[in-house]
């Protein structure tokens, strides 16, 4: 809301002051000051429009209309007043018939004694400390390549010819702080003040931004720079740069809050007064265009655009009121719907409490049951450690069988070698005749499948052939049909087949309807089984990754390089052999790096990633040389790094020694990998902690450690991963790849000691989830096995229902016998024609197919004798195979039937201990199970241990029928009353809370309308205060000022009539009590009347910056001199702000001139480029 005002319910309002802020004064004074609001955003409503109303004077009678001479000259003065429109409620309510206006001559006297009071106050002009443009510089703007002009704190002169850019200024500092171009009255859009030839202009404005209440002083410091820049495409952007040119931020909003929060007002018509508006407003406008120009630029517009917004949101509000009060209603009915069902439920108390004791009884005989499986369970496992001592003892007596068997097992092996040699080449021979043998049989197959279907063709139709003979002879039979009876017979047997056919009909819907249910049980199973299946092929790929990586790790053992490219060796190789290079390459680096906690390998391998292969050269020239050798050996995964050549010093740039770090937990045989390491990874300052609750209270509890910027620990939840928080809060995963081996120097022992480990835990969890997977499978197969059970039923049905609909059929047949019997004989002979002759075409086609079959049955023959011949051969070699195979089985047979055995025991003696495992676990769990059924129950009798027994010889099915019963009784209760007990009450809650808040809403709804009226009642009442003090300032502030120069007139403010005139008489020595229009002035007198008239409204407005364009371009000199003092004294008197005054006349000699004022000369923007050149 722009303005200040008493109670502060909207609007923003600056917290600069105007010079009037300290006089004080009967009546209550607003000013305006800053021109934003949000109201103003919304879409404007149509507003209720009342009944015209005349405008009287305080002694009730109509007002006289006079024209002015301006209007006498334009015509105006012969045609009638139009009738004034019809006023809103808002206009109304605002105006107040302007009964506030009815009192200007005692507001006059009031506002010159003020006047004459502050003369004899006013002391020396002081300088603002922020709020005040200190610079303007333009680049390719309008017709200037570059425009720079520095500005003073107070009164500022810019002179200069026409073209030297003087009118530019005030354009730039409109269009730089958020004007718009319209505004500026001197182009409709951005684009056109771009410079002929350039395609960008930027525009630049500095403003004073000191003392204590600076905009965001400890960001931008002690001055704003608010630079545009816009281009010939129409894009438009801001900066707002601190007093240093650092760029805080782009947002146009930016500029919004700096320019309202110091109240320039660049919009303002009167604030920036531009040259057509000067000329305008001086010398060329109406009375109508000046009130215009008068309430704009004292924001009572504004204000009234604001407050007529409030109006229009509170018609809404008050709109809102019957539709909330219904709602109320409403909620009033459902509220004691809900308490006539809660009474209902009463009865059902006494139902519940003898379910609570049964419950009891049924809960302690579970806890009965529990403690019997407990004891069997037991017993179990007392036999399981009987049989494994046992199978122990047996165990020792195998294991000293086995010695001297294993000998005689290799003689044989070397002749079964040779014989597989010559089986694999006669081998290949085999399959190339089993491929060609398989290729014609299939073919020989084929041409079976095509005779047998033109046989199984040629007996359908001979089959058809013969009915259709039948039927023809039984046709010619029925010819001479018997009587009625027999008709009747067969309705009655139709009848009876097709209730047969609907019975059997509504048992299969029956059926289908059924299947969904169990399709979707199906299919929850299957859903379940995919989840544990899929978590089970995880955990089995995790263990293979690691048994992997185990059996990597054992045969990498002593090989080096076996965690690097396979070319790797050969690389180091050449580059040792190598002259070119300047310095030797080092590389790669994990060759250099020994690492002392190798439970961190798998972590700080994959921190470390392609780095670990890399190597370190000296030079451009090195890189090349080396970066050929990898193209040459197809070396992809080593980087190549140019070291720096000053090596780093780590003195107060590590933790701690608490803590142990990356660089503390490895031992670096080069310096110069050492630093590159630093570089790249910062393993100076990533702290290793093992436990992951420890790193974060480290991390994130307090401020993390002195030069810390990262830890790692690993994770709690997934073994041999890791974590890695961040100093911002933030964790990431480290997933180590487990098919790379260790490239650090490690011991090998160690690295698979630990990964055997992760695998033990791991099958732990694997076991876990394979019993899970057994029990789902066993639920999925019992709901398929309901599915199919359901859908044979479907089919059994099925075909009970053919069979009917074929009896329905017959019966229908039977019944046709009756009636069209020679159409059918002649039917039956047509069809019998067809049928003979499709006949004789699949006999010919059948006896092509028997010839065809012949010859390739020869060809299958020849490929089969191949493949015998072939075959013989190869079983010649096998039974060469078997004599060496057999002499091998015979030499170990004894040894291999021990060692069976014994692993027969070993595998025994396994399942025992798991077993034993098992039932210790069982019984551990049964155990549990027990204590906390018991502990349950005990909680629910409210800690009392006491056991509630049930009578004896009464059984758990028992209790719990009983049980059922009296749920069934209270449920029946329930469904009388519409729900459970919880349902019903909760409703009735809910029922009472929206009651409860709908009432709520509507007296909020009301006391906000009653505070929205009041506030709109007390701003407006400040509006009219506001408006007649306006006036009457502005009143007597021109008369003082025509006084200046012995001038005589007066302000002729009209707010009804929404007009503004003025009347001066230049003539002291004239004794009329009226003036003179302005229409007979001369050209000076009208423009000092006009300065006059805008320094008089100046004094009503609040903005720090005041602009005028060519305020004297139609004076002579003597009043140029007068308006010129009059401009200087009137800066001089408002205190903290500054002014802009543009003429193309010289003001040197001037006796007012002081150091408060500076004069800014502008050469001729082509007078400057002359210069440069």
């Amino acid at each position: 809301m722009p303005g200040r005002t008493s109670d502060g319910l909207t609007g923003r309002s600056s917290r600069k002051r105007g010079p009037r802020d300290d006089v004080n004064d009967d009546a209550d004074v607003v000013e305006a000051q800053s021109s934003s609001s949000t109201l103003r955003t919304e879409k404007r409503k149509r507003v209720r429009l009342s009944d015209a109303v005349d405008v009287r004077g305080e002694d009730g009678t109509e007002r006289d209309y006079t024209p002015s001479d301006d209007e006498a000259d334009d015509g105006e003065a012969a045609r009638p007043t139009p009738k004034t429109p019809p006023k809103s409620q808002y206009e109304l309510m605002r105006d107040n018939n302007f009964e506030h206006l009815r009192h200007e001559v005692v507001d006059d006297q009031r506002a010159t004694q003020r006047l004459r009071a502050r003369t004899g106050l006013m002391g020396e002009n002081a300088i603002a400390e922020n709020g005040i443009i200190e610079s303007v510089t333009c680049v390719n703007f309008m017709c200037h390549v570059r425009l720079h002009c520095e500005l003073g704190p107070l009164l500022n002169f810019i002179v200069g010819e026409n073209g030297s850019g003087k009118s530019a200024i005030l354009t730039a500092i409109t269009l730089c702080l958020g004007g718009k171009a319209s505004s500026t009255n001197r182009g409709g859009s951005l684009k056109s003040f771009v410079k002929e030839g350039c395609e960008r202009a930027i525009l630049t404005v500095k403003i004073k931004n000191r003392g204590q209440d600076a905009y965001k002083h400890d960001i931008f410091g002690d001055s704003v720079i608010v630079e545009r820049s816009f281009t010939k495409s129409g894009a438009s952007g801001f900066k707002v740069k601190s007093a240093q040119g650092e760029v805080i931020s782009t947002k146009k909003q930016e500029v919004d809050e700096l320019v309202e929060y110091y109240a320039l007002q660049v919009d303002n018509p009167l604030n920036i007064l531009s040259q057509d508006n000067a000329r305008q407003f001086l010398n060329a406008s109406t009375k109508a265009q000046k009130y215009k120009f008068f309430i704009e630029g004292v924001q009572l517009q504004q204000l009234d655009n604001d407050y007529r917004l409030i109006a229009e949101n509170l018609e809404q509000m008050v709109a809102k009121v019957p539709d909330q009060e219904e709602y109320v209603k409403y909620t009033r009915a459902q509220l004691d719907k809900a308490q006539r069902r809660a009474k209902e439920l009463e009865g059902a108390q006494a139902l519940r409490e003898k379910g609570g004791t049964l419950r009891l009884q049924i809960l302690w005989k579970q806890v009965e049951m529990e403690e019997d499986e407990v004891r069997k369970r037991a017993e179990a496992l007392q036999q399981v450690e009987i049989a494994l001592a046992q199978a122990q003892h047996t165990l020792e007596e195998q294991s000293r069988q086995i010695g001297a068997l294993e000998e005689k097992i290799e003689k044989a092996q070397e002749g079964m070698e040779r014989v597989q040699e010559d089986q694999k080449e006669l081998g290949k021979e085999l399959d190339m005749a089993n491929e060609v043998y398989a290729k014609r049989y299939q073919e020989h197959q084929e041409l079976l499948r095509q005779e047998r279907s033109a046989h199984e063709a040629l007996r359908d139709q001979e089959r058809e052939r013969k009915d259709l003979k039948q039927r023809i002879a039984k046709e010619e039979e029925r010819l001479a049909a018997t009587t009625g009876p027999e008709h009747a017979a067969a309705l009655r047997r139709l009848e009876e087949a097709k209730d047969a056919v609907k019975s059997l009909e509504n048992a299969i819907q029956e059926n289908k309807g059924r299947m969904p249910e169990l399709k979707a049980n199906e299919e929850a199973a299957q859903q379940a089984l995919a989840e544990t299946d899929a978590t089970l092929k995880g955990k089995r790929q995790e263990m293979s990754n690691i048994e992997n990586a185990i059996r990597d790790l054992e045969r990498g053992q002593g090989d080096v390089w076996s965690a690097y490219e396979r070319n790797i060796p050969q690389l180091v190789k050449m580059i040792a052999t190598d002259a070119r290079f300047e310095t030797k390459p080092i590389g790669p680096l994990g060759r250099h790096v020994r690492l002392l906690k190798p439970e961190w390998s798998a972590i700080l391998e994959q921190t470390f990633g392609k780095n670990l292969n890399a190597f370190i050269v000296a030079s451009k020239r090195d890189e090349k040389i080396l970066h050929d050798m990898m193209q040459q050996l197809n070396i992809r995964n080593s980087p190549i790094i140019i070291r720096s050549s000053h090596s780093l010093n780590l003195t107060g740039k590590e933790p701690d020694p608490e803590y142990d770090t990356i660089l503390r937990a490895l031992e670096i045989d080069s310096q110069i990998v050492r630093d590159q390491l630093i570089i790249n990874h910062g393993i100076e300052q990533v702290i290793l902690v093992p436990d992951r609750v420890r790193a974060q209270q480290i991390m994130f509890e307090d401020a993390p450690p002195r030069n810390v910027e990262a830890c790692l620990a690993f994770h709690d939840g997934k073994r041999g991963e890791g974590l890695r928080l961040g100093k911002n809060i933030s964790t990431t995963p480290v997933r180590p790849n487990l098919h790379q081996k260790p490239r650090m120097k490690t011991p090998a022992e160690t690295q698979v000691a630990i990964r055997k480990e992760s695998l033990q835990h791991i099958r732990a969890e694997f076991q876990q989830v394979e019993a899970e997977h057994r029990r789902r499978q066993q639920d999925y197969q019992r709901c398929r096995a309901a599915v199919e059970q359901l859908d044979k039923d479907r089919k059994r049905l099925e075909g009970r229902l053919r069979e009917a609909q074929k009896a329905q059929d017959k019966c229908e047949e039977d019944l046709d016998k009756f009636e069209g019997s020679d159409d059918r004989l002649r039917n039956y002979q047509e069809r019998l024609a067809e049928v003979e002759s499709q006949r004789e075409h699949l006999g010919t086609q059948f006896g092509e197919l028997s010839l065809r079959k012949e010859e390739k049955a020869a060809e299958v023959a020849e490929a089969k004798s191949k493949v015998d011949e072939l075959s013989v051969m190869l079983k010649d070699l096998e039974a060469r195979y078997k004599k060496y195979e057999e002499k091998k089985t015979s030499a170990s047979g004894v040894r291999a039937l021990t060692v069976a055995e014994k692993n027969n025991t070993v595998a025994k003696q396994a399942e025992l201990a798991e077993a034993k495992r098992r039932y210790e676990e069982k019984v551990k769990r049964q155990e549990l199970r027990a204590q906390e059924r018991i502990a349950s129950v005990v909680a629910l009798q409210n800690g009392c241990e006491e056991r509630v027994h049930p009578p004896e010889g009464v059984s758990y099915e028992t209790l719990e029928k009983q049980y059922e019963d009296i749920c069934a009784l209270i449920e029946r209760i329930k469904n009388k009353a519409g729900g459970n007990e919880q349902e019903i009450y909760a409703i009735l809650a809910k029922a009472t809370e929206e009651y409860k808040r709908a009432a709520a809403e509507l007296e909020d709804t009301k006391a906000i309308n009653r505070r929205m009226r009041e506030a709109l009642t007390f701003r407006l009442e400040k509006w009219r205060k506001f408006q007649r003090y306006i006036s009457s300032q502005s009143r007597a502030n021109f008369i003082y000022l025509l006084s200046e120069r012995g001038f005589r007139g007066k302000l002729l403010l009209d707010h009804e009539a929404k007009s503004l005139d003025l009347v001066v008489e230049p003539d002291r020595t004239e004794k009329r009590a009226a003036g003179r229009s302005t229409k007979t002035l001369s050209g000076g007198e009208k423009s000092f009347a006009s300065i006059c008239l805008l320094l008089a409204i100046w004094e009503a407005m609040g903005s720090p910056l005041r602009c005028l364009d060519e305020f004297d371009v139609f004076m002579d000199n003597v009043n140029r001199a007068i308006s010129t003092n009059m401009l200087i004294t009137a800066a001089r008197r408002s205190v903290n702000r500054q002014y802009i005054f543009i003429t193309p006349n010289a003001i040197e000699g001037r006796t007012s001139l002081g150091r408060d004022v500076k004069i800014i000369r502008l050469t001729d923007p082509r007078q400057r480029t002359l210069a440069d050149h």
